[in-house]
């Protein structure tokens, strides 16, 4: 029994690091990456933490892809494509948190909801786009909210 369960220990390994790999070459070169959570501070418990991240890669010079993930079940991933001159680096990037209410300080009843994505593209001009991790979350209150 035990030797049977070592093997499905390592046969699910050995997938989880597979599919990982998948992952990483469909994606391209990731040239920027950043994860925060808005509660870590303020939770007891390790599996209460929810955490964000945004991720911009870059297969081919020209095109970015900027992805936005998050372990809360209420996100949905996010991803969009960026014309650019060329090929990028971090430097290129800048993410902003910001709370739900336009603060860059967050608090515990005012958390870090929105990232304000910006790539610079060339020519002087960027791309700056919002992102929401609190969207469903909102939708599922407006929802059940009677005359909302």
């Amino acid at each position: 029994m035990r030797r049977m369960a070592a093997v499905l220990a390592v046969l699910c390994l050995a997938c989880s690091l597979f599919l990982l790999g998948c992952g990483t070459t469909s994606d391209g070169t990731v040239i920027f990456e950043e994860t925060v959570s808005p509660n870590e501070q303020y939770v007891s418990s390790e599996a209460d933490v929810v955490y964000y991240t945004v991720r911009v890669t870059q297969a081919a010079p020209g095109t970015a892809t900027v992805s936005a993930e998050s372990n809360s079940g209420f996100f949905e991933l996010v991803s969009y494509e960026v014309a650019c001159d060329g090929e990028l680096s971090a430097d290129d990037v800048s993410v902003e948190w910001t709370t739900l209410m336009g603060n860059p300080e967050p608090s515990e009843n005012d958390q870090i909801a929105v990232a304000v994505v910006s790539v610079r593209t060339g020519g002087g001009t960027t791309d700056e786009r919002k992102i929401s991790f609190v969207t469903g979350v909102l939708e599922m209150v407006a929802e059940a909210t009677p005359g909302a």
